[in-house]
This record gives structure tokens, sequence and C-alpha cells, in this order.
């Protein structure tokens, strides 16, 4: 059976127009009013970092885009790891393993020490077991998923599970800098204002329909562009508007270098190792997800709920069998 390629296209059709629009309400910077939405949208919010700390203190991403969407008028419910579980993929949990849920405040729930992928099951089971809800959000992640290191992030596969119940769902990440930590704070609000202008403009999109064709969802990563240094402190003071917006491909370069350095014994043989994780700062190649945040553009990646290939490689699988 050849792969489904229809919704690829009707995909790549609706981020097209969608890239035209956003570019400009993501120019206009965070202080541009977002429009009501057509209609409030049931929302279901996860991560990979949890919401951690009194109020989710401790995880102010995902605090900042629930209360933005819930600004914007929709109905949020965050149903979220109890612990960090950054770079666990689509790991889930089975028997006889136990998961600890607790509702730390109204419509807030943790699942410990379950993974992101746990949380999006258990909300579907026990929190939309009759009725499902219009999107399912995974984020916003600190530090951009791109390329080859969507198959490894807890945040994508959140969004990936989502698919498999015949959702519509969003990935969001946003780049983060060593030498302007500050720079994650600065920009939250105006990523998040993004993901609502964006779902806003899904919302319109789909004339009051599913938002999105089916087993099709977006992988969003969101730039971080330093604005001018502030004498006082020496560090920028502000955070400048994406460029614009890109439809992408994923870089199939690898992202993330990893490196294994014996801390007892000798390299290749038993012992403890220290892990090292290096991104790989190589300028990526023309539309792909990487080169858009490398030019300052926020990437907008369409991906599929099967991994299967399409029917071009059917050929040759069955000449080896």
């Amino acid at each position: 059976m050849k792969k489904r390629r229809i919704p690829v296209v009707l995909g790549v059709a609706i981020l097209s127009s969608l890239v035209g629009i956003t570019s400009s309400a993501s120019a206009a910077g965070p202080g541009t009013p977002t429009p009501a939405p057509a209609r409030p949208l049931h929302i279901l919010l996860t991560n990979d970092d949890g919401w951690r700390g009194a109020g989710g203190s401790d995880t102010p991403l995902i605090v900042a885009l629930r209360d933005s969407l819930k600004a914007a008028g929709h109905d949020v419910v965050v149903v979220a790891p109890g612990t960090d579980q950054s770079g666990q993929g689509g790991r889930f949990s089975i028997p006889p393993l136990q998961l600890t849920v607790a509702r730390p405040e109204p419509s807030v729930w943790t699942v410990a020490s379950g993974s992101p992928s746990d949380s999006v099951f258990f909300a579907f089971d026990q929190l939309y077991r009759n009725t499902k809800p219009d999107l399912v959000i995974s984020g916003i992640n600190p530090g951009n998923n791109l390329g080859q290191a969507v198959n490894h992030s807890g945040t994508v596969n959140a969004a990936l599970t989502a698919l498999e119940f015949g959702v519509p769902a969003i990935a969001v990440s946003m780049q983060t800098s060593s030498a302007w930590r500050e720079g994650t704070a600065v920009a939250a609000k105006s990523s998040a204002g993004y993901v609502v202008d964006l779902v806003h403009q899904l919302e319109g999109k789909s004339q009051h329909g599913v938002l999105m064709p089916p087993g099709v969802g977006l992988n969003v990563n969101y730039p971080v562009l330093a604005g001018p240094v502030d004498p006082a402190t020496g560090k920028p003071g502000s955070a400048l508007p994406p460029k614009g917006v890109r439809s992408t491909a994923l870089d199939t370069n690898v992202a993330l270098d990893l490196t294994y350095t014996p801390t007892s014994g000798q390299a290749g043989q038993p012992g403890t190792y220290t892990i090292g994780l290096t991104p790989n700062d190589q300028p990526a190649p023309a539309g792909t997800d990487t080169r858009a945040i490398q030019d300052g553009f926020v990437s907008l990646t369409p991906l599929e709920a099967d991994r299967d290939v399409d029917g071009s490689t059917e050929g040759w699988l069955r000449r080896i069998l």
C-alpha cells in the first residue's frame, strides 16, 4: 500500500498560505494586539520540561503560553510531566509501572514520573474520553528542536502522540543563548504571542473546521534576536522581532554532537564516561529549519504521524524480499 500523499500536499498548501499571513504578524512585535479568535478552542497544553514549582515558576515558558492562550479566549487544560523529561523522545510507561497524577491548580495536571507522551495518553484516556480537544500544543521548549533532533525530542513527540489520536498538534520551541540567558525570559511573551496568532490563522483558514489535515502537525521554532546592548548592563535590553516566517523541511544534518569522555579507565573500555553535548552550528542548507533560525526567521515544518516511506521505495523493498 502506498503512503498517503494527499495530506502532505494539503499541509504544504496550508503552510504556504500561513507563511504570508504570519510574517507580518511576527514582524509587528509583541506589542501588537492579537485579534479575538473566530471561536474559542479547547486546547490541551503539554511539554517535556514539566509543570514545576509554585504556579509553574520553574517552567515559565509553558506558563507564558498558557496565559497567552487563555487571554485570547481559549479554554486551556495543562497536562505535563511532573519532572523534567527533556530528550525522552516518544517514550511511554507500561505495566507494571505506575504514574502519580496531581492537580496543583485548576486545569493543571502533572504526571510523575511520566514522559511527555505519557501525559498525552493520560489526558486522552481520563480527561478527553468523550470529547477530544480541538488542538494539542507542546511547548514552549527552551531551545530549538531542529532537524534530526526531532526524533529524540520529548516536545515534538508529545505532539506526534496527539496526531495518533487524530487531533491536530503543534510543537513549539524557542531559541536560547548561553551568552544572553535573560533573552529567554525577554522573548517568552513574544513567542507565546506568535503561537496565539498562528492558532488564530489556522482556525481562520480551516473555516471553523478541523485545524489541519489528518495526520499532519507543525513543528515551530522561534528565533531570539538580541536587540541593542544596554550600556548599564552590557547586555541586550530587548529582543527584536523575527525577520519573518519560512516554510521549511527538516535539516538532514546531525543537529547535536554527542561526545563521551572517560572519567575512569581508558577510552573504549568499561568505566564511567562524561557526556558532552555540542550544537552543530555549521551553516545549514537553504530551505531547512536550521537555516531559517540561523537567518533569524520563524521556522514552520509540517510533520506526519506515520513515518513509513513513500511509494518510491516499495520497488527496492520487493527486490530484496
